[in-house]
């Protein structure tokens, strides 16, 4: 697994227009010998959405870190979240995250290829 303090294109900040958020890459497929997708780092400051409808191709596990905020799917009333909660989302799903007015978010992502995926792929093991 690659951890860097150091910007080095594995942090995106960005501004979609709702608020400022960032994104850091804690690992990723080959580095984790795995099914795996990534392992992510989202900070979403107070009011922030980030829209994760798209990604419906993974599994994902969100960890609440610290703050508050909500998680909403299309047509479903909205999940209300807060430290320590784990929200799954399963394939053929996404949502929008959408931290407190008054709170960041921060979350920890792991988003896995689904089973129908990976049973096809042949079993991946570090080198020796």
């Amino acid at each position: 697994m690659i951890v860097s303090r150091t910007h080095d294109g594995l942090t995106e900040t960005f501004d979609g227009g709702l608020g400022s958020a960032s994104w850091r890459c804690l690992g990723r497929r080959g580095m984790l010998f795995s099914e795996c997708e990534s392992f992510d780092y989202v900070r979403l400051a107070p009011g922030t959405a980030l829209d994760g409808r798209g990604r419906g191709d993974l599994e994902e596990a969100w960890f609440v870190v610290s703050g508050r905020g909500e998680y909403s799917e299309a047509g479903e009333a909205p999940l209300r979240v807060r430290e320590g909660q784990l929200v799954i989302v399963p394939h053929g799903c996404g949502g929008k995250w959408r931290a407190a007015e008054d709170s960041p978010l921060e979350l920890l992502l792991m988003a896995l290829m689904p089973a129908a995926v990976s049973r096809r792929l042949p079993t991946r093991t570090p080198a020796e």
